[in-house]
């Protein structure tokens, strides 16, 4: 039997403390964010990647002949949004990347120590009889594993 040991690390509380203090502070040098809620984000085009090269051929013909934009739109406002997208592409891409990154390794680790309790509650479930208060905590255990009884989906007459 092998056993798996995916990650093996600890975070020591200061420099938790330290992440967090930093991560606050990145979030409060992005104080502009905006958080959209499910219906809002519905109503929204989405430009993907794929509209890139036409978000910037557009605003580039805009600043080229701006005697052509509409009166309603800023050309300013679309200059600060391209400006912005740009700016914010590589932060993107780094958050992503630490997210996937923490994503996995949050993976790895519960799935490492859900072994070890596996075989934890084997040992339990092997001595609940022989050492006191092993019963107690061999029931307490169980309750995870335990399956709701499922409904008859149809009783077909006999």
């Amino acid at each position: 039997m092998s056993i798996q040991n995916l990650v093996s690390a600890t975070l020591a509380a200061d420099k938790q403390q330290n992440i967090l203090a930093k991560l606050a502070d990145i979030r409060d040098n992005l104080d502009f964010l905006v958080t959209l809620d499910a219906d809002q984000r519905k109503t929204l085009f989405k430009a993907s990647n794929g509209f890139r090269p036409f978000i910037e051929k557009a605003y580039s013909l805009s600043v080229a002949h701006p005697e052509i934009i509409p009166g309603f739109l800023s050309l300013e406002e679309l200059g600060k949004d391209v400006a912005l997208i740009e700016s914010l592409r590589p932060i993107q891409s780094m958050v992503h990347e630490l997210v996937k990154a923490l994503d996995d390794t949050m993976i790895a680790a519960n799935s490492d120590a859900l072994r070890l309790c596996l075989d934890v509650y084997a040992s339990v479930k092997l001595h609940r009889d022989k050492v006191p208060g092993l019963s107690t905590s061999q029931q307490e255990l169980a309750l995870f594993f335990q399956r709701t009884p499922r409904k008859n989906a149809a009783t077909v007459p006999a």
